[in-house]
C-alpha cells in the first residue's frame, strides 16, 4: 500500500499540495531541491523495505514449507503485515 509523500516547506514548515515553479506557496522560498532530496529520501526506504521483504519473503517459504495451505497463507498475511506496518511506523 502506497503511502502519499508529505512534503513541507524548509523555511516556514507549511505543507506544500502544491509546488508551483518550484516554489513555496506561502513564503515563495525555492524549494526544489528539498523536494528532490525528499524523493530521494522515499526512494531509499521503498528499497530497503522490499530487500527486507525478499528476504523475509525466502525465509518464510522454508519455514512454511512444511505447512498446509491454510497455514501457510495465515504466515504470509502475517509477515505482510508487520513488513508493512514497519515500513511505515519506521519511515
Amino acid at each position: 500500500m502506497p503511502i502519499p509523500p508529505k512534503f513541507h516547506c524548509p523555511e516556514c514548515g507549511v505543507e506544500m499540495k502544491r509546488r508551483p515553479g518550484g516554489k513555496c506557496p506561502e513564503c515563495g522560498v525555492d524549494v526544489r531541491e528539498h523536494v528532490r532530496d525528499e524523493r530521494d529520501r522515499e526512494e531509499r526506504i521503498e528499497k530497503v523495505v522490499a530487500v527486507v521483504s525478499t528476504i523475509l519473503v525466502l525465509a518464510l517459504s522454508l519455514f512454511a514449507g512444511g505447512c498446509s495451505v491454510v497455514e501457510g497463507v495465515l504466515v504470509y498475511a502475517v509477515a505482510g503485515f508487520a513488513v508493512w506496518y514497519w515500513g511505515r511506523g519506521t519511515f
